[in-house]
């Protein structure tokens, strides 16, 4: 009976062993997307200020709002765009955050 117990756990264990897909397929790619969207986010900060000093250096009075204009539609996409890379990176994780609230 011990024998037929263990050639039973045995067989189990084989079978959800090798029945266990590969996890990591895909995560150096999903990774990527997010740490793209949090650079872009954490870079698209900057864009203002970054926009008013390019614009001082052309002509100074006019050349700052129109550096803060377009540092601020820098600023707003880029944090468009990186929410978006960082949800499709983290999105297939997504279905494990039903698994941890149980």
């Amino acid at each position: 009976m011990k024998k037929i117990r263990g050639v039973f756990v045995f067989l189990i264990a084989a079978v959800l062993l090798s029945g266990v897909p590969c996890a990591h397929a895909g995560d150096g790619e999903n990774i990527g997307y997010a740490s793209r969207g949090v650079s872009k986010i954490v870079g698209s900060l900057f864009a203002i200020p970054r926009g008013m000093l390019q614009g001082a250096g052309s002509s100074f009075p006019f050349g700052i709002v129109t550096g803060a204009i377009r540092g601020t539609f820098e600023t707003v996409s880029g944090v468009v765009s990186g929410t978006a890379d960082v949800a499709r990176g983290s999105a297939p994780y997504a279905k494990y955050a039903a698994l941890a609230a149980v």
